[in-house]
C-alpha cells in the first residue's frame, strides 16, 4: 500500500473532479490518500475507508490560499504523520506539499506537478509584466527544476509551453477528463443556429474579436441566422456589455451557476472557443460531452485533439478569421452528425476511467 498526498479541491465540479475521482480510485485498490481540500473547506479531518484503502480529508489550517509560514508547519505535521511515498499537486497548494515533501524525505518522495496555464496567457492576462511577476516566474522555474519529478501537461501545447517559457523538459502530456452527465441531446430550432461561449471575459479569451467578427459578419448578411450567447464574468465584462447593448442577436447571461451549464451547452449547435492562448479548456470538455461540437481557436491546446469537419471547425484568433468562420457556419449542413462525432471523442479521449488508468501509471 502506498500513501499519495493530493493537494487539489475535492469536489466533483468542473475540473477538480479528476482529483476527486482519482482519490476514490487509488483508494479502491487498497491505497491511502491524503487529500488536502482547498475548496470545499473541511474545518475536521474526515477518514473514508474503501475496501483495503482510504482516503483522508484535510483541508488547510485556514481558508485563505495556503503562502504562509503557518501552512509550511502545518503540512510538514502532515508529512511526518503520513510519509508519503507520492505527492500530487495543482495549483497554489502545489507549493507547499511538494516542497516540504521534497524536503523532509530528502528527495525521496515522488513529486507530481500539474501545468494548467500558459505562461503566454497569464502574460497577455496581466497586459503588464512587473518585475515581481519576473521573479514570481524565476521561482517557479526553480521550483520545476529541483523539487517536481513530474510535471503533467494537459495538452502537447502545455509541454511546449513548458519547455519554451521555462527551459524545463519534464513534461508528460495526460489529457484532462471530465465526469459524464449526458442524459440525451435536448432538440433546438432548426430555424436560428444558436453559438454559445462560456468562460472568462479577460483579455486571452479573445471574446472582444468575437463580438467584432459577429457584428460585421451581420452587417454583411443581414438575413444571419445565427444567435450568440455569451455567458461569464472577467476584466472585459463591462466592456463588453457596452458592445452588445443594442444588438438583439446577442444574449448575455453573465456568469452562470455550474448546475446551469450542462442545459446551456446543451441548447447550442455549436460552441465557440475563440481564445488567442489557452491549454484545454474545461468548456470545451464538457461541450463535447453534451454532443455540442466546437468552434475552436487553433491556438488552443485542445484543438490538436479534434478532426477538423468532423467535431469541430478550427480558426485562427482574429476578427477576420472568425467572420470568415461564421460565413462556414451559414452553409454548414452537417450538424447532427458532427454532434454525434463531438460526443465519441468526448467518450474515446475524455473519460475520468482512461485518466485515473494513465495517471495511476505515472505515479508507480
Amino acid at each position: 500500500m502506498k500513501t499519495i498526498v493530493i493537494a487539489h479541491n475535492y469536489s466533483e465540479i468542473s475540473f477538480s473532479a479528476m482529483s476527486y475521482h482519482f482519490a476514490h480510485y487509488l483508494a479502491n485498490r487498497g491505497h491511502r490518500v491524503v487529500f488536502i481540500s482547498h475548496n470545499p473547506y473541511f474545518s475536521e479531518k474526515k477518514i473514508l475507508k474503501m475496501n483495503s484503502g482510504e482516503i483522508i480529508l484535510y483541508s488547510w489550517s485556514t481558508e485563505r490560499r495556503p503562502t504562509s509560514i503557518r501552512d509550511f508547519i502545518w503540512f510538514s505535521r502532515i508529512y511526518f504523520k503520513y510519509k508519503p511515498q507520492v505527492v500530487i499537486g495543482h495549483f497554489v497548494g502545489s507549493n507547499i506539499t511538494v516542497l516540504v515533501s521534497k524536503m523532509l524525505s530528502l528527495g525521496k518522495v515522488k513529486s507530481i506537478e500539474y501545468y494548467h496555464t500558459l505562461s503566454n496567457q497569464i502574460i497577455l492576462d496581466l497586459k503588464k509584466v512587473t518585475l515581481k511577476q519576473k521573479l514570481l516566474f524565476f521561482r517557479k522555474k526553480l521550483f520545476y527544476k529541483f523539487f517536481c519529478d513530474k510535471i503533467i501537461c494537459p495538452s502537447i501545447a502545455a509541454k511546449k509551453d513548458l519547455i519554451s517559457f521555462f527551459s524545463v523538459g519534464k513534461g508528460i502530456v495526460l489529457l484532462n477528463p471530465m465526469v459524464d452527465r449526458f442524459r440525451e441531446k435536448i432538440s433546438i430550432s432548426k430555424g436560428s443556429i444558436v453559438i454559445s461561449y462560456l468562460g472568462r471575459l479577460d483579455p486571452s479569451k479573445g471574446v472582444i474579436d468575437l463580438v467584432k467578427a459577429f457584428e460585421r459578419h451581420q452587417n454583411n448578411n443581414p438575413t444571419s441566422k445565427i444567435i450568440l450567447n455569451i455567458a461569464g464574468s472577467g476584466k472585459q465584462s463591462d466592456e463588453i456589455e457596452r458592445m452588445i447593448k443594442n444588438n438583439s442577436s446577442i444574449h448575455f447571461f453573465g456568469p452562470l451557476p455550474y448546475n446551469k451549464i450542462d442545459e446551456y451547452l446543451n441548447q447550442s449547435h455549436f460552441t465557440i472557443i475563440p481564445s488567442k492562448f489557452d491549454n484545454l479548456p474545461t468548456v470545451g470538455l464538457e461541450s463535447l460531452m453534451n454532443q455540442t461540437p466546437l468552434l475552436i481557436s487553433s491556438a488552443t491546446g485542445l484543438a490538436d485533439y479534434l478532426e477538423e469537419g468532423k467535431d469541430c471547425f478550427k480558426f485562427t484568433p482574429s476578427v477576420d478569421a472568425i467572420e470568415e468562420l461564421f460565413g462556414k457556419i451559414e452553409s454548414n449542413t452537417n450538424n447532427e452528425q458532427m454532434s454525434l462525432n463531438a460526443r465519441n471523442t468526448f467518450l474515446n479521449k475524455f473519460s475520468i476511467s482512461n485518466y485515473c488508468e494513465d495517471l495511476l501509471k505515472i505515479i508507480e
